[in-house]
């Protein structure tokens, strides 16, 4: 892609409109029929020949200018056909072709303009492709610089800042409790981190060649993922043990493999596999069978750049996971390499350039020492150009960085490669959101079907995921199921990525003028408004980052750029879209998210036949969506997260078929109940929904007789959808007559799939849940329910008795009428806000099954008349209103919060809890609880592990409690406490003594206290902590602890952060806390 860019791709898809049946039938009738056919042959042969240009690499001035108009006309043929397919689309009626194409004629204007543009561009793309002084053919031994082979010597006073590495490694290799054989480590990392060198350093190591008689090193360097040449290998390695001599050649298979296990019987012996490629699973089996006679203790050492490969050798067992260079060991090698002799005391002069370029090295050792070396002995001048220009652009760079990564960029298929090169239009160090970037691939037609996968959004996880594997992402941020949620690409990646796609992407900060004709994709950051002006250009991607360009220039960017694919208006503060939005025909993905004064959208939209994705994240002023929104047939993904305001939703969302990431839904209109069942209907139709939903369902007066207008319908509104993971009921309206009814009978229509793991429901005023399972067993309906939330269910009275064996997470909150009991043997996450006393969590040994709902999924272990299950066993976080009723839970509890509880004096009321979680207990929170006055006794004293403390708002609490004989009352907690918040307690005039006993206190913080006027002289001996912060106390204690000058100051200018009152940064966490 190199040479031939991203126009693979739309040769691929151009190459599918032609083949489209309406095409052909409506170039016959206007008869151009035989170049539509000829023209199919043309684009397969340049796409042949752009592949072949790619592979080749090296081509010639000439060579590269008929690539550069090839693929000039390809885009514009693309451009043309995606417009022709969508006009037939679009036209599609019941009458016949010759109808429609006589639509097309009417309506349009550009059926008969567009078939003589057809003739056109096939004239252009022949005259092209048949240009004798280019040569198409292809090459099926593309032309590649391959990586030298490597060997086991190192010149160790070369390699810089490895000396942790090398003993971590070392230490595993040694480790005399090694129980296998022949156990293996890869080291993975990118290309240029220095992985070769530091198993160079390892095979080299004094103590490693004392403990292995036997070393072996080969160099594989198969560079391709899905074939390894085994027998290869098996004869390097071969050679290897017998000191370099070919004693293997014409050796059959099994004689390789014979010699080579009589090398290694009984021996214990370290070898080196560099430079491994093979994502190959079995063919690493093979070759790793002949490897297993060693004795115990011997090693396989791997190099490798894939992380599947490392996945395919070791699973999830350790690896040595190879990171860039300190600053201070790049500045070192980079001083060694560019100053020679003079990196003592380096030219003051090109010390800050050379600094400045160290940092865009990125920390890679290969590319220090390639730029390095380009700069050795060159004069200022050289070195402010290559600081300017950047290593990828640097003559002579083409040795060093950039060809090492591009081995890893050749493996890839020509969908990866588009892929990956999409990438570099995001700027550097630019965290990059995973489903964003999945989506834009899509809209550019980057993902196809490929017949493993169902649907593009599998085959685009496959491909982020080979790309990650791969080592050309980085950095991923998770959510807390541990799932991919964004990632970060190393700046020499992103410098490959611009490298390969020269100028068909661009990142600028300003647009005034001409944007050169060779840009398809573009994005702007770092800007404003006036900086921004537009002219007609064939731009397919257009991302405002971080920028807010405003609704008069978004008006000049419809007005010009045409051929979009991708428009990303994010946060660019536009409080309408003009109607020619709908002009963009060619338009699959629009991101319009947190433009918050954005009230509606212009029904010229639903004319964007080809959308696929329309989010509308945090568009809080949003009121409606257009009411022939149903028109966008291709539309996968709608998000309305945050769009509280929505009022209803338009009729015929049925008809968007291919919808799978629908996350709200509103159930009727508030206006009228005329829209209740139709809408449900609607909802009904969108079989493909998956992952999260929230159906809003707003009561209007006339939902008294609503159950009555169902006319006896089946319900199951959600029972089609197998893939809808997670569902949250939101009712909402003013009390009123008939609300209790109308909720029961909508509720009574929502019917989820028993696959369902998520059951969230809010402000429900129904007395009964609906009758979906037999005899009310919630439990055998939904048996893998892992979370349920009841939130203000203020009539809800379900009374049960159920088993869920998969609940995790449990949490009701002011549902003051709601009974049950409940087994849940798996829970780890319960919350109890005013709710009712007879709700119950039991934790008996055995229960007999006929007393709960029967439902025992797959891997619960189970007997006929019996279940041995305790609660406790797996709860580690609590949230309660009620200390009294935490005595029946015996458990071992990590986080505790207390809300609001306005009974209890005493923790001791919850003893039992305490002393059950005395070494568990790490995280506790009291807040609001009006008449506590004790915390310690019958509590806190039981408490060895507890980290972190925090008290708001306990106006009679004082934390002056009776002292013990030793003095110190809270004695279990001097050794573990870490974090102190007191947060509005009155009470608290002066600090209680037994703070200073607690000697791993990091972090004291104290919040309206105004009681509080003075810090004691004690405070001087808690020398761990970091952080004192006092905030909205009196004037008083703000003036004892001036710096300096304050009476208390003495006390606590030992704290590395106590600037009072002021905003402290935590050093340790970077980040600002005020």
């Amino acid at each position: 892609m190199e040479i031939a860019g991203m126009v693979l791709s739309a040769a691929q898809t151009l190459f599918a409109a032609l083949q489209c049946n309406e095409v052909k039938q409506i170039c016959s009738i206007l008869g151009c029929k035989s170049q539509l056919n000829d023209l199919s042959g043309t684009v397969v042969r340049i796409k042949a020949a752009l592949e072949d240009a790619e592979a080749k690499q090296d081509l010639s001035k000439q060579d590269r200018l008929f690539i550069e108009e090839l693929k000039d006309a390809v885009y514009d043929a693309d451009d043309l056909f995606d417009e022709f397919v969508t006009l037939a689309e679009q036209e599609k009626l019941t009458k016949g072709i010759k109808v429609r194409v006589l639509a097309l004629f009417g309506k349009y204007g550009k059926a008969y303009k567009m078939a003589q543009e057809v003739k056109m561009i096939k004239k252009k793309l022949d005259a092209i492709a048949f240009d004798t002084r280019f040569n198409f053919n292809i090459d099926p031994k593309p032309i590649r610089d391959r990586r030298l082979e490597t060997c086991s010597y190192v010149y160790e006073a070369d390699i810089i800042g490895r000396e942790s590495d090398l003993e971590k490694i070392v230490g595993v290799l040694l480790d005399p409790i090694v129980q296998q054989n022949v156990s293996f480590l890869p080291i993975v990392g990118m290309g240029g981190l220095g992985k070769t060198a530091l198993a160079q350093l390892v095979f080299n190591n004094a103590r490693v060649k004392n403990a292995f008689p036997m070393r072996l090193w080969t160099c594989v360097a198969d560079e391709n993922q899905e074939s390894l040449d085994v027998k290869a290998v098996l004869g390097k390695i071969l050679a290897s043990a017998n000191k370099g001599h070919m004693k293997n050649e014409g050796c059959t298979m099994d004689g390789l493999q014979s010699q080579l296990r009589e090398q290694l019987a009984g021996k214990k012996y370290l070898l080196v596999l560099d430079d491994v490629w093979t994502e190959n699973s079995e063919q690493w089996r093979i070759l790793t069978q002949f490897l297993m006679g060693g004795e115990r203790g011997s090693w396989i050492v791997v190099t490798t750049r894939s992380k599947k490969t490392t996945r395919i050798i070791v699973g999830d067992s350790p690896r040595h996971e190879l990171q860039g260079l300190s600053k201070d060991n790049s500045w070192c090698l980079f001083k060694r390499v560019a100053f020679g002799s003079q990196h003592a005391n380096p030219p003051e002069d090109l010390v800050k350039l050379g600094e400045d370029i160290v940092v865009r090295c990125a920390n890679v050792p290969l590319a220090i020492r390639v730029v390095g070396s380009l700069l050795y002995d060159q004069d200022k001048h050289k070195w402010l150009s290559v600081q300017k220009l950047g290593l990828a652009k640097v003559d002579g760079s083409k040795d060093g960085i950039i060809p090492i990564l591009k081995l890893s960029y050749y493996q890839l298929d020509t969908p990866l490669k588009c892929c990956f090169g999409y990438c570099a239009i995001f700027p550097k160090d630019h965290r990059i959101l995973k489903l964003e970037l999945i989506r834009l691939w899509m809209a550019q037609g980057y993902i196809q079907l490929d017949g493993r996968h169902l649907n593009m959004e599998d085959v685009a996880e496959e491909f982020f995921s080979i790309l990650l594997q791969r080592c050309f992402f980085q950095d991923v941020g998770k959510d807390e199921e541990g799932g991919i949620q964004s990632f970060k690409m190393h700046d020499l990646m992103h410098d490959l990525a611009q490298e390969v796609v020269r100028k068909e992407i661009c990142i600028v900060n300003t647009i005034n003028g001409e944007v050169d004709k060779k840009v398809r994709h573009l994005s702007v950051f770092n800007t404003g408004s006036s900086s921004l002006s537009f002219t007609k250009t064939h731009i397919r991607s257009f991302l405002s980052l971080d920028d807010k360009i405003g609704v008069s220039c978004v008006g000049a960017l419809l007005a010009n750029w045409k051929y979009l694919r991708a428009l990303f208006l994010k946060d660019s503060e536009i409080e309408s879209l003009p109607g020619s939005i709908g002009e963009l025909i060619h338009l699959r993905y629009l991101d319009l998210s947190n433009n918050k004064n954005l009230e509606v959208l212009p029904e010229p939209i639903t004319k964007l036949h080809n959308l696929q994705i329309l989010n509308l994240i945090l568009c809080s002023s949003l009121k409606e969506l257009p009411k022939d929104l149903s028109k966008l047939v291709k539309l996968r993904v709608l998000d309305l997260s945050e769009c509280n305001v929505l009022s209803y939703m338009p009729r015929g969302m049925g008809k968007l078929t291919c919808l799978h990431t629908l996350n709200k839904f509103v159930v009727g209109d508030t206006r009228s109940n005329k829209e209740l069942f139709s809408g449900l209907e609607d909802l009904k139709a969108l079989r493909n929904l998956k992952g999260f939903l929230e159906i809003n369902i707003p009561f209007t007066n006339t939902g008294v007789n609503a159950g009555m207008k169902n006319g006896g319908r089946e319900g199951g509104c959600l029972g089609n959808k197998e893939h809808l993971k997670q569902v949250y009921f939101n009712f909402s309206g003013e009390e009123g007559k008939g609300r209790v009814e109308y909720n029961e009978a909508v509720m009574g229509e929502l019917q989820p799939e028993p696959n369902l793991e998520i059951f969230l429901l809010s402000d429900y005023h129904g007395v009964r849940m609906p009758c979906w399972p037999m005899e009310d067993k919630l439990a055998s309906f939904l048996p893998n329910l892992v979370s349920i939330v009841f939130c203000r269910c203020p009539y809800l009275q379900y009374s049960g008795q159920l088993r869920l064996p998969l609940l995790k997470t449990l949490a009701v909150n002011n549902c003051p009428n709601l009974i049950a009991t409940l087994q849940c043997p798996a829970l780890e996450d319960l919350t109890l806000i005013n709710f009712n006393k007879k709700f119950e969590l039991v934790s008996m040994r055995s229960i007999e099954s006929k007393e709960f709902g029967e439902a025992i999924p797959s891997g619960i272990p189970a007997s006929s008349s019996s279940f041995s299950y305790d609660i406790g066993l797996k709860l580690r976080e609590v949230e309660t209103d009620n200390v009294a009723w935490l005595k029946t839970l015996l458990m071992g509890v990590v986080k505790l919060i207390i809300w609001k509880d306005n009974e209890v004096e005493s923790l001791g009321e919850a003893r039992e809890m305490f002393c059950s979680s005395s070494s568990s207990l790490k995280f506790l929170v009291i807040y609001d609880c009006y008449k506590l006055k004790s915390v310690v006794f019958g509590g806190l004293e039981h408490l060895t592990a507890l980290e972190t403390l925090e008290i708001y708002k306990c106006p009679n609490l004082s934390l002056e409690e009776v002292e013990r004989e030793d003095g110190m009352p809270w004695q279990p907690i001097h050794h573990t406490l870490c974090t102190l918040y007191l947060d509005c307690l009155p009470r608290l005039v002066d600090l209680p003594n037994w703070i200073q006993y607690l000697t791993s206190l990091k972090n004291l913080m104290i919040k309206d206290c105004k009681g509080l006027e003075s810090m004691p002289n004690w405070m001087s001996k808690l020398t761990s902590l970091e952080l004192l912060k006092l905030l909205h106390c009196s004037e008083r204690l703000n003036e004892r602890c001036r710096p300096s000058t304050g009476e208390d100051w003495a006390h606590i200018q030992h704290i590395p952060l106590n600037d009072i009152p002021s905003v402290y940064r935590n050093k340790d966490l970077g980040a600002e806390t005020e």
